[in-house]
């Protein structure tokens, strides 16, 4: 009976066959694309009311300011045999208290190679994009430096010479990639890179063991100390992820972060990151201070209205206790436009580094669209 059945199945098989033949002549005929592209438009606006104790403060003299900033992005690849050639495109223009200044950055423009699936090289403009940290990249040496309260901006990279060797394995190690970077420094190529008229070397080693990702970097300088770092990332559940960074350079300069990444079932992101720079390197960066602590909570269609999200993010400083607040609001129904409107607030004390920012509260309205 079994096999009387099976000779019937085979045969409304071939009897229907027609309504749903492949055509493999009419699949030679589709085109496939040489080229793809992505990118956005972005207009902000910021009202600002500005903080009498903030040194800045006597060359505004007045309450308030308003500040205006647009951009324009564009990534392009072009596929052609082995070869892709990609470059990034971004056009800035800012009103900041009726002070007008227009900006065009060309942040990647470089040639991949593949010669097969272990080997690549890339040649030209590139952005490494290294490290774990969401706010903060103690072993991006060679990715400028990230700013924690626009952590997702896109970047300009440095002209580069990268060799990239990649192996799977089906063992206990999973996966191992190989990067090898040469940068030169002259007056006319990565001029604002570490030091003018010298040379680095930069070896990554990155590994996937037991399903955790683990960065090893080394760079050298032939003119300045020397520099090295670890980070790894891992998932403690598929919705607990912890991360960590180290980064050292010869002359005793180092920084390190530890941070997580939780999602909840009620789809509220929690992302959560402490860092550390010693005090010699503190005078070197953006920060006054040696410790800090960010948390930027996320929540997905509260109270199930759709389309919206609603975020809160405290960046503290441990050693003067100052600290900024943004209370924020996303709205996503309008097809690839994102409204993005929060309020924020800078305080501490009239010594301390958030409490003599030249703006004290602010708010922000951005419209995005992705194309």
């Amino acid at each position: 009976m079994q096999k009387l059945s099976l000779l019937f199945l085979c045969y409304a098989t071939l009897l229907v066959a027609d309504d749903y033949s492949f055509d493999f002549k009419e699949l030679e005929k589709i085109e496939v694309k040489t080229y793809e592209y992505t990118g956005y438009i972005k207009g902000e606006h910021k009202y600002q009311d500005l903080n009498q104790n903030s040194p800045s403060f006597p060359s505004k003299n007045k309450s308030n300011m308003e500040s205006y900033f647009g951009e324009a992005f564009l990534n392009y690849k072009y596929f052609y045999n082995e070869f892709t050639f990609e470059t990034e495109f971004m056009a800035n223009y800012e009103n900041i208290d009726f002070n007008e200044e227009d900006t065009y950055t060309t942040n990647q423009l470089f040639t991949n190679y593949k010669y097969n699936d272990n080997h690549q090289l890339n040649l030209g403009k590139k952005t490494a994009t290294w490290g774990k940290g969401y706010f903060f990249n103690p072993i991006a040496f060679i990715d400028r430096k990230k700013d924690p309260t626009n952590p997702e901006a896109s970047k300009e990279g440095y002209t580069v010479i990268n060799y990239k060797y990649n192996k799977t394995f089906q063992n206990e190690l999973q996966n191992l990639t190989f990067d090898a970077v040469y940068l030169r420094t002259t007056s006319h190529i990565n001029e604002d890179f570490y030091n003018q008229n010298s040379n680095t070397l930069v070896l990554k080693t990155y590994l996937l063991y037991q399903d955790i990702d683990i960065d090893f970097v080394y760079l050298y300088n032939d003119k300045l100390p020397n520099k090295w770092g670890v980070d790894f990332s891992t998932n403690l559940q598929t919705n607990f992820e912890i991360h960590g960074e180290y980064g050292r350079s010869d002359d005793s300069l180092y920084s390190y972060l530890i941070g997580l990444k939780y999602l909840t079932d009620s789809d509220l992101t929690i992302i959560s990151e402490y860092f550390y720079q010693n005090k010699e390197l503190s005078k070197t960066l953006s920060f006054w201070d040696n410790r800090y602590m960010i948390n930027k909570l996320t929540q997905k269609e509260p109270f199930d209205i759709l389309y919206f999200s609603v975020y809160f993010k405290n960046m503290y400083n441990f050693d003067d206790n100052s600290q900024q607040n943004n209370l924020g609001l996303i709205y996503t129904k309008i097809k690839n436009l994102t409204i993005d409107f929060s309020v924020g607030k800078n305080s501490g004390n009239s010594r301390s580094e958030f409490g003599t920012k030249l703006v004290e509260k602010f708010t922000w309205l951005q419209l995005k669209y992705n194309f």
